[in-house]
């Protein structure tokens, strides 16, 4: 399983792996141009494959002006 963090949701959820982060991101029902995902300190790509036992974390962006 994928263990998938959303703390800014207080929100954690495990998905069967391995998949991609865009899958992974339809599975949790969040928009990929929305949050940066990230696995550790490393940046994921929506194309990037995840494995089972990984922990990733889902971040929302906020821009304002």
């Amino acid at each position: 399983m994928i263990r998938v963090r959303m703390p800014q949701k207080k929100r954690e959820l495990e998905v069967p792996g391995p998949r991609r982060v865009a899958d992974i991101l339809a599975a949790a029902g969040v928009r990929p141009t929305m949050v940066i995902v990230t696995r550790g300190k490393q940046l994921l790509t929506k194309d990037q494959r995840v494995e089972d036992g990984e922990t990733i974390d889902i971040f929302s962006v906020v821009s304002g002006g």
